[in-house]
C-alpha cells in the first residue's frame, strides 16, 4: 500500500495520531492490564498519547487526510514519565474512568521512568498502525523516517515495548534489548538504539 509520509504538524494531525495509537495499542498486554474495559482503554491512552505528542517529533503515514501510521519521538532532555504525567492530572480528575485502571495507569507510567536511561537520549513512542492496516510495512517506513532523524541529530534512541514480537521489529530497525521488566500482569521490554 502507498502512503505519504510528513512529520506531524498541528493539533488535528496530533489528534488523529494519538487515536491511531489508541486504537492500535488497545488490546496490547499492558492496555488490557490497566483496564478491562476496552472503551476505557481507548479514552485513557488517547489522552496519554496526545499528551505524549504535543512536544514530540513525530511521522505521519497517511492515505489522503487520514492518518494510518505513527512514530514519534521526544528529544533529549524530556522524561518518559514526563511526556503525560502532566495530562494524567487531567485524566486523574475526570471522574469517567474507575481509580483502578487509573491506578495501573499510574503504575506503568512509574515502571518507565523507573526504567528510563540518565544518559540524554530521545525517547520513542507512541509507534503504532491503525488496526486494519498493520503488516502492511508502514510502521517500518515511519519508524525508518523517525531513526534517520534521531541518527542526525547524533543521538542515543529508546523505547520500551510490550509485545515480543515488537522486540524483533525494533531489533530490524538496530535497536538492542537491554532489559526486561515485569509490569502489571505482564513484561515490559527496554531497548536502546546507538546513533548511526
Amino acid at each position: 500500500m502507498e502512503v505519504q509520509t510528513s512529520w506531524l504538524d498541528g493539533d488535528d494531525d496530533r489528534s488523529q495520531a494519538a487515536g491511531v495509537a489508541a486504537r492500535a495499542l488497545r488490546d496490547n498486554p499492558t492496555s488490557i492490564a490497566v483496564s478491562d474495559d476496552p472503551l476505557a482503554r481507548i479514552e485513557l491512552f488517547h489522552g496519554v498519547f496526545l499528551g505524549m505528542l504535543k512536544d514530540a517529533v513525530g511521522v505521519a503515514a497517511r492515505r489522503g487526510g487520514c492518518v494510518l501510521g505513527v512514530a514519534a519521538a521526544t528529544a533529549p532532555g524530556s522524561s518518559c514519565v514526563g511526556q503525560w504525567l502532566p495530562h494524567a492530572s487531567r485524566i486523574l480528575s475526570d471522574p469517567k474512568p474507575e481509580a483502578s485502571d487509573l491506578d495501573r495507569l499510574l503504575r506503568v507510567g512509574s515502571v518507565s521512568a523507573a526504567n528510563d536511561l540518565e544518559e540524554d537520549h530521545w525517547h520513542v513512542g507512541p509507534v503504532a498502525v491503525e488496526p486494519g492496516f498493520q503488516g502492511m510495512g508502514i510502521g517500518h517506513v515511519v519508524m525508518r523516517i523517525l531513526c534517520d532523524h534521531i541518527d542526525e541529530c547524533g543521538d542515543l534512541a529508546w523505547l520500551e515495548t510490550d509485545k515480543i514480537e515488537n522486540v524483533r521489529f525494533y531489533t530490524s530497525l538496530g535497536f538492542e534489548l537491554v532489559s526486561e521488566v515485569p509490569v502489571l500482569s505482564t513484561s515490559c521490554w527496554f531497548m536502546r538504539r546507538e546513533p548511526r
